[in-house]
Protein backbone atom coordinates (compact mmCIF):
# COMPACT_ATOMS: atom_id res chain seq x y z
CA UNK A 1 0.00 0.00 0.00
CA UNK A 2 2.99 2.32 0.26
CA UNK A 3 3.52 2.31 -3.50
CA UNK A 4 1.79 5.28 -5.12
CA UNK A 5 0.85 3.27 -8.21
CA UNK A 6 -0.89 0.58 -6.15
CA UNK A 7 -2.88 3.20 -4.30
CA UNK A 8 -4.02 4.86 -7.52
CA UNK A 9 -4.96 1.44 -8.91
CA UNK A 10 -7.04 0.66 -5.82
CA UNK A 11 -8.79 4.03 -5.98
CA UNK A 12 -9.59 3.44 -9.63
CA UNK A 13 -11.18 0.11 -8.79
CA UNK A 14 -13.19 1.70 -5.97
CA UNK A 15 -14.61 4.32 -8.31
CA UNK A 16 -16.03 1.57 -10.51
CA UNK A 17 -17.78 -0.20 -7.59
CA UNK A 18 -21.45 0.35 -6.96
CA UNK A 19 -22.68 0.93 -3.38
CA UNK A 20 -23.29 -2.77 -2.66
CA UNK A 21 -19.91 -3.82 -3.97
CA UNK A 22 -18.21 -1.01 -2.06
CA UNK A 23 -19.75 -2.07 1.25
CA UNK A 24 -18.98 -5.73 0.60
CA UNK A 25 -15.37 -4.79 -0.06
CA UNK A 26 -15.13 -2.71 3.13
CA UNK A 27 -16.50 -5.64 5.15
CA UNK A 28 -13.92 -8.04 3.67
CA UNK A 29 -10.75 -6.00 4.19
CA UNK A 30 -8.48 -5.64 7.26
CA UNK A 31 -8.56 -1.86 7.39
CA UNK A 32 -6.43 -1.64 10.51
CA UNK A 33 -3.64 -3.27 8.48
CA UNK A 34 -4.32 -1.04 5.45
CA UNK A 35 -4.06 2.13 7.55
CA UNK A 36 -0.81 0.89 9.08
CA UNK A 37 0.74 0.43 5.64
CA UNK A 38 -0.51 3.60 3.96
CA UNK A 39 1.66 6.70 3.94
CA UNK A 40 0.08 10.06 4.75
CA UNK A 41 -0.69 11.15 1.18
CA UNK A 42 -2.07 7.72 0.24
CA UNK A 43 -4.28 7.59 3.33
CA UNK A 44 -5.54 11.10 2.61
CA UNK A 45 -6.39 10.14 -0.97
CA UNK A 46 -8.20 7.01 0.17
CA UNK A 47 -10.25 8.82 2.83
CA UNK A 48 -11.12 11.62 0.40
CA UNK A 49 -12.34 9.06 -2.12
CA UNK A 50 -14.26 6.75 0.21
CA UNK A 51 -15.41 8.87 3.14
CA UNK A 52 -15.75 12.33 1.68
CA UNK A 53 -16.56 11.29 -1.89
CA UNK A 54 -19.00 8.42 -1.24
CA UNK A 55 -20.20 9.09 2.28
CA UNK A 56 -23.90 8.63 1.52
CA UNK A 57 -23.21 5.20 -0.02
CA UNK A 58 -21.37 3.79 3.01
CA UNK A 59 -23.76 1.75 5.16
CA UNK A 60 -23.85 1.61 8.94
CA UNK A 61 -21.70 -1.50 9.21
CA UNK A 62 -19.02 -0.02 6.98
CA UNK A 63 -18.97 3.21 8.98
CA UNK A 64 -18.29 1.24 12.13
CA UNK A 65 -15.54 -0.80 10.47
CA UNK A 66 -13.76 2.30 9.21
CA UNK A 67 -13.97 4.18 12.51
CA UNK A 68 -12.71 1.22 14.53
CA UNK A 69 -9.81 0.75 12.12
CA UNK A 70 -8.85 4.43 12.34
CA UNK A 71 -8.55 4.11 16.14
CA UNK A 72 -5.55 1.80 15.73
CA UNK A 73 -2.34 3.80 15.65
CA UNK A 74 -2.04 7.60 15.62
CA UNK A 75 -5.25 9.49 14.87
CA UNK A 76 -3.92 12.19 12.54
CA UNK A 77 -5.82 15.12 11.05
CA UNK A 78 -7.33 13.29 8.07
CA UNK A 79 -8.54 10.46 10.31
CA UNK A 80 -10.12 12.86 12.78
CA UNK A 81 -11.93 14.59 9.93
CA UNK A 82 -13.12 11.25 8.53
CA UNK A 83 -14.42 10.12 11.94
CA UNK A 84 -16.27 13.40 12.30
CA UNK A 85 -17.81 13.13 8.84
CA UNK A 86 -18.93 9.53 9.38
CA UNK A 87 -20.57 10.29 12.71
CA UNK A 88 -22.24 13.53 11.62
CA UNK A 89 -23.76 11.67 8.66
CA UNK A 90 -25.41 9.14 11.01
CA UNK A 91 -28.74 9.93 12.68
CA UNK A 92 -31.39 8.59 15.04
CA UNK A 93 -31.29 4.94 16.04
CA UNK A 94 -28.50 4.35 13.54
CA UNK A 95 -26.27 6.67 15.55
CA UNK A 96 -27.00 4.69 18.72
CA UNK A 97 -26.09 1.46 16.90
CA UNK A 98 -22.87 3.01 15.59
CA UNK A 99 -21.83 4.30 19.02
CA UNK A 100 -22.50 0.93 20.62
CA UNK A 101 -20.46 -0.77 17.92
CA UNK A 102 -17.51 1.52 18.67
CA UNK A 103 -17.97 1.02 22.41
CA UNK A 104 -17.92 -2.78 22.23
CA UNK A 105 -14.28 -3.76 22.16
CA UNK A 106 -11.80 -6.13 23.72
CA UNK A 107 -9.33 -3.40 24.65
CA UNK A 108 -9.36 0.27 25.68
CA UNK A 109 -10.40 1.64 22.27
CA UNK A 110 -13.99 2.47 23.14
CA UNK A 111 -16.13 5.50 22.33
CA UNK A 112 -14.81 7.55 25.25
CA UNK A 113 -11.22 6.85 24.18
CA UNK A 114 -12.07 7.93 20.63
CA UNK A 115 -13.76 11.21 21.45
CA UNK A 116 -11.92 12.35 24.57
CA UNK A 117 -8.39 11.13 23.78
CA UNK A 118 -7.86 10.12 20.15
CA UNK A 119 -9.51 13.17 18.59
CA UNK A 120 -7.31 16.13 19.46
CA UNK A 121 -9.11 18.88 17.54
CA UNK A 122 -11.51 20.49 19.96
CA UNK A 123 -13.75 21.82 17.18
CA UNK A 124 -14.25 18.31 15.74
CA UNK A 125 -14.93 16.89 19.21
CA UNK A 126 -17.50 19.62 19.91
CA UNK A 127 -19.23 19.06 16.58
CA UNK A 128 -19.56 15.32 17.26
CA UNK A 129 -20.73 15.78 20.86
CA UNK A 130 -23.26 18.44 19.83
CA UNK A 131 -24.56 16.06 17.16
CA UNK A 132 -24.81 13.21 19.68
CA UNK A 133 -26.68 15.43 22.14
CA UNK A 134 -29.10 16.72 19.52
CA UNK A 135 -29.86 13.28 18.09
CA UNK A 136 -30.15 11.76 21.56
CA UNK A 137 -32.82 14.23 22.61
CA UNK A 138 -34.73 13.81 19.36
CA UNK A 139 -34.56 10.00 19.39
CA UNK A 140 -34.72 8.51 22.91
CA UNK A 141 -33.87 4.81 23.13
CA UNK A 142 -36.04 2.43 25.21
CA UNK A 143 -33.06 0.28 26.22
CA UNK A 144 -30.97 0.89 29.32
CA UNK A 145 -27.24 1.01 29.99
CA UNK A 146 -26.03 -0.84 33.08
CA UNK A 147 -23.41 1.24 34.88
CA UNK A 148 -21.82 -0.65 37.73
CA UNK A 149 -18.97 -0.51 40.18
CA UNK A 150 -16.65 -3.53 40.19
CA UNK A 151 -15.23 -4.39 43.62
CA UNK A 152 -17.87 -5.65 46.07
CA UNK A 153 -20.56 -4.95 43.46
CA UNK A 154 -19.90 -7.55 40.77
CA UNK A 155 -17.52 -9.66 42.81
CA UNK A 156 -16.19 -9.80 46.36
CA UNK A 157 -12.87 -7.96 46.46
CA UNK A 158 -12.52 -5.13 48.98
CA UNK A 159 -14.66 -4.53 52.06
CA UNK A 160 -16.92 -7.58 51.82
CA UNK A 161 -15.63 -10.56 53.81
CA UNK A 162 -18.83 -12.61 53.62
CA UNK A 163 -17.77 -14.52 50.50
CA UNK A 164 -14.47 -16.06 49.39
CA UNK A 165 -12.26 -13.49 47.57
CA UNK A 166 -13.07 -12.92 43.88
CA UNK A 167 -16.45 -14.65 44.18
CA UNK A 168 -18.91 -13.37 41.56
CA UNK A 169 -22.09 -12.67 43.51
CA UNK A 170 -24.91 -15.17 42.96
CA UNK A 171 -27.31 -13.98 40.26
CA UNK A 172 -25.45 -10.82 39.21
CA UNK A 173 -24.49 -11.99 35.73
CA UNK A 174 -27.98 -13.32 35.04
CA UNK A 175 -29.48 -10.03 36.17
CA UNK A 176 -27.22 -8.09 33.81
CA UNK A 177 -28.26 -10.45 31.01
CA UNK A 178 -31.97 -10.05 31.74
CA UNK A 179 -31.75 -6.26 31.72
CA UNK A 180 -30.54 -6.56 28.10
CA UNK A 181 -28.38 -3.48 28.49
CA UNK A 182 -24.78 -2.70 27.62
CA UNK A 183 -22.56 -3.25 30.64
CA UNK A 184 -20.34 -0.33 31.66
CA UNK A 185 -17.92 -0.83 34.55
CA UNK A 186 -17.33 2.51 36.25
CA UNK A 187 -14.43 2.26 38.65
CA UNK A 188 -11.91 4.43 40.43
CA UNK A 189 -9.30 1.74 39.88
CA UNK A 190 -6.16 2.64 38.00
CA UNK A 191 -6.13 2.97 34.23
CA UNK A 192 -3.70 4.25 31.59
CA UNK A 193 -3.95 5.73 28.13
CA UNK A 194 -2.21 2.75 26.49
CA UNK A 195 -4.89 0.41 27.88
CA UNK A 196 -2.39 -2.08 29.31
CA UNK A 197 -4.03 -2.33 32.72
CA UNK A 198 -7.52 -2.23 31.25
CA UNK A 199 -6.70 -5.28 29.15
CA UNK A 200 -5.52 -6.99 32.31
CA UNK A 201 -8.87 -6.21 33.97
CA UNK A 202 -10.68 -7.57 30.92
CA UNK A 203 -8.77 -10.84 31.04
CA UNK A 204 -9.50 -11.19 34.75
CA UNK A 205 -13.19 -10.44 34.26
CA UNK A 206 -13.32 -12.78 31.27
CA UNK A 207 -12.18 -15.66 33.46
CA UNK A 208 -15.05 -14.81 35.81
CA UNK A 209 -17.54 -14.98 32.93
CA UNK A 210 -17.87 -11.24 32.21
CA UNK A 211 -17.16 -10.82 28.50
CA UNK A 212 -18.74 -7.83 26.75
CA UNK A 213 -18.28 -4.59 28.65
CA UNK A 214 -16.92 -1.07 28.60
CA UNK A 215 -14.46 -0.09 31.33
CA UNK A 216 -14.13 3.51 32.51
CA UNK A 217 -11.15 3.66 34.86
CA UNK A 218 -9.58 6.12 37.25
CA UNK A 219 -5.94 7.08 37.67
CA UNK A 220 -3.25 5.88 40.04
CA UNK A 221 -3.78 8.72 42.48
CA UNK A 222 -7.53 8.01 42.60
CA UNK A 223 -7.19 4.35 43.47
CA UNK A 224 -7.04 4.56 47.25
CA UNK A 225 -8.36 8.01 48.26
CA UNK A 226 -12.10 8.28 48.90
CA UNK A 227 -12.76 11.87 47.64
CA UNK A 228 -10.66 11.33 44.53
CA UNK A 229 -12.37 8.02 43.76
CA UNK A 230 -15.68 9.91 43.89
CA UNK A 231 -14.46 12.75 41.68
CA UNK A 232 -12.99 10.52 38.99
CA UNK A 233 -16.04 8.26 38.87
CA UNK A 234 -18.26 11.33 38.61
CA UNK A 235 -16.21 12.72 35.73
CA UNK A 236 -16.51 9.37 33.94
CA UNK A 237 -20.27 9.28 34.50
CA UNK A 238 -20.64 12.77 33.06
CA UNK A 239 -18.63 11.74 30.02
CA UNK A 240 -20.75 8.63 29.60
CA UNK A 241 -23.93 10.71 29.70
CA UNK A 242 -22.56 13.01 26.98
CA UNK A 243 -21.96 9.95 24.79
CA UNK A 244 -25.35 8.24 25.34
CA UNK A 245 -27.91 10.93 26.27
CA UNK A 246 -30.69 8.94 24.57
CA UNK A 247 -30.47 6.00 26.98
CA UNK A 248 -31.55 5.69 30.60
CA UNK A 249 -29.17 4.04 33.03
CA UNK A 250 -29.43 1.51 35.84
CA UNK A 251 -26.73 2.23 38.43
CA UNK A 252 -25.17 -0.38 40.71
CA UNK A 253 -22.74 0.28 43.55
CA UNK A 254 -22.03 -0.94 47.05
CA UNK A 255 -22.01 0.43 50.58
CA UNK A 256 -18.28 -0.13 51.09
CA UNK A 257 -16.76 3.19 49.96
CA UNK A 258 -18.01 6.30 48.13
CA UNK A 259 -20.94 4.78 46.21
CA UNK A 260 -23.77 5.91 48.56
CA UNK A 261 -22.87 9.55 47.93
CA UNK A 262 -22.07 8.89 44.28
CA UNK A 263 -25.37 7.17 43.45
CA UNK A 264 -27.34 9.70 45.49
CA UNK A 265 -25.79 12.58 43.57
CA UNK A 266 -26.40 10.83 40.24
CA UNK A 267 -30.05 10.13 41.05
CA UNK A 268 -30.64 13.76 42.00
CA UNK A 269 -28.60 15.27 39.16
CA UNK A 270 -29.87 13.14 36.25
CA UNK A 271 -33.43 12.58 37.50
CA UNK A 272 -35.50 10.41 35.19
CA UNK A 273 -32.42 9.45 33.17
CA UNK A 274 -31.52 7.20 36.11
CA UNK A 275 -34.05 4.40 35.75
CA UNK A 276 -32.90 2.92 39.07
CA UNK A 277 -29.96 3.27 41.47
CA UNK A 278 -29.14 0.30 43.71
CA UNK A 279 -26.51 -0.32 46.40
CA UNK A 280 -25.20 -3.75 47.33
CA UNK A 281 -25.23 -3.95 51.12
CA UNK A 282 -21.73 -5.14 52.09
CA UNK A 283 -21.31 -2.93 55.15
CA UNK A 284 -24.00 -1.33 57.30
CA UNK A 285 -24.45 2.34 56.48
CA UNK A 286 -24.43 4.93 59.28
CA UNK A 287 -27.81 6.62 59.73
CA UNK A 288 -26.89 9.89 57.91
CA UNK A 289 -25.61 8.04 54.83
CA UNK A 290 -28.65 5.76 54.79
CA UNK A 291 -30.93 8.80 55.06
CA UNK A 292 -29.14 10.39 52.10
CA UNK A 293 -29.85 7.29 50.00
CA UNK A 294 -33.51 7.20 51.08
CA UNK A 295 -34.00 10.87 50.24
CA UNK A 296 -32.40 10.40 46.81
CA UNK A 297 -34.39 7.28 45.90
CA UNK A 298 -31.37 4.97 46.07
CA UNK A 299 -32.31 1.41 47.11
CA UNK A 300 -30.13 -0.92 49.20
CA UNK A 301 -30.24 -4.67 48.54
CA UNK A 302 -28.65 -7.71 50.22
CA UNK A 303 -28.68 -10.18 47.31
CA UNK A 304 -29.09 -9.91 43.56
CA UNK A 305 -32.48 -11.57 43.85
CA UNK A 306 -33.39 -8.60 46.04
CA UNK A 307 -32.03 -6.26 43.37
CA UNK A 308 -34.00 -8.08 40.68
CA UNK A 309 -37.15 -7.74 42.78
CA UNK A 310 -36.64 -3.97 43.02
CA UNK A 311 -36.20 -3.78 39.24
CA UNK A 312 -39.27 -5.98 38.71
CA UNK A 313 -41.36 -3.62 40.84
CA UNK A 314 -39.97 -0.72 38.79
CA UNK A 315 -41.18 -2.55 35.65
CA UNK A 316 -37.64 -2.96 34.35
CA UNK A 317 -37.86 -6.76 34.55
CA UNK A 318 -40.73 -9.08 33.64
CA UNK A 319 -41.88 -11.90 35.91
CA UNK A 320 -40.15 -14.44 33.69
CA UNK A 321 -36.85 -12.55 33.92
CA UNK A 322 -37.15 -12.28 37.68
CA UNK A 323 -37.70 -16.03 37.90
CA UNK A 324 -34.58 -16.70 35.82
CA UNK A 325 -32.48 -14.51 38.12
CA UNK A 326 -33.87 -16.43 41.11
CA UNK A 327 -32.96 -19.77 39.56
CA UNK A 328 -29.47 -18.60 38.54
CA UNK A 329 -28.76 -17.19 42.02
CA UNK A 330 -29.58 -20.54 43.59
CA UNK A 331 -27.32 -22.38 41.15
CA UNK A 332 -24.50 -19.88 41.64
CA UNK A 333 -24.75 -20.18 45.42
CA UNK A 334 -24.48 -23.97 45.23
CA UNK A 335 -21.18 -23.68 43.34
CA UNK A 336 -19.45 -21.44 45.90
CA UNK A 337 -16.98 -23.17 48.23
CA UNK A 338 -17.23 -21.41 51.60
CA UNK A 339 -14.51 -21.79 54.26
CA UNK A 340 -17.03 -22.81 56.94
CA UNK A 341 -20.56 -24.21 57.17
CA UNK A 342 -21.87 -21.33 59.32
CA UNK A 343 -20.75 -18.78 56.70
CA UNK A 344 -22.59 -20.69 53.97
CA UNK A 345 -25.71 -20.88 56.14
CA UNK A 346 -25.69 -17.12 56.72
CA UNK A 347 -25.45 -16.40 52.98
CA UNK A 348 -28.13 -18.98 52.18
CA UNK A 349 -30.40 -17.39 54.78
CA UNK A 350 -30.04 -13.99 53.07
CA UNK A 351 -30.77 -15.52 49.68
CA UNK A 352 -33.76 -17.54 50.90
CA UNK A 353 -35.26 -14.44 52.50
CA UNK A 354 -35.10 -12.54 49.20
CA UNK A 355 -36.32 -15.56 47.25
CA UNK A 356 -39.38 -15.73 49.50
CA UNK A 357 -40.06 -12.03 48.99
CA UNK A 358 -39.77 -12.44 45.22
CA UNK A 359 -42.11 -15.45 45.23
CA UNK A 360 -44.67 -13.45 47.22
CA UNK A 361 -44.46 -10.62 44.70
CA UNK A 362 -44.99 -13.03 41.83
CA UNK A 363 -47.99 -14.61 43.58
CA UNK A 364 -49.56 -11.16 43.93
CA UNK A 365 -49.63 -10.87 40.15
CA UNK A 366 -51.09 -14.35 39.72
CA UNK A 367 -53.89 -13.61 42.20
Amino acid sequence: MTDRGKVHSMLGQLREMGPDALNEWIASVDFAQIFRLMRGSAEKAFLNEVVRGRLTEINLRSRGILIKAMQVGPTLYQRERAVRDLMLATHGHDLTVLKRHIDRCDDHRDLAQLLFHDIDRSDYRKQILDHINREGRLHPCPEVRIITDLDDTIYCNWVDKRFPPKTVYPGVLQLHHELRGDLVVLTGRVGDRSGLLERRYRRRLGVLGIKELTILTGSLVHQFVHPWIFSKKWANLERHYRLFPEMRIVLFGDTGQADPEFLSKAARHYGVQVARALLHNVRELPAPRRALCDQSGVDVFDTYVGAALLLYRAQLLTAEKLERVMQAALQDMDRIVFPAANIRQARQHELQRDLQRAEEALREIDS
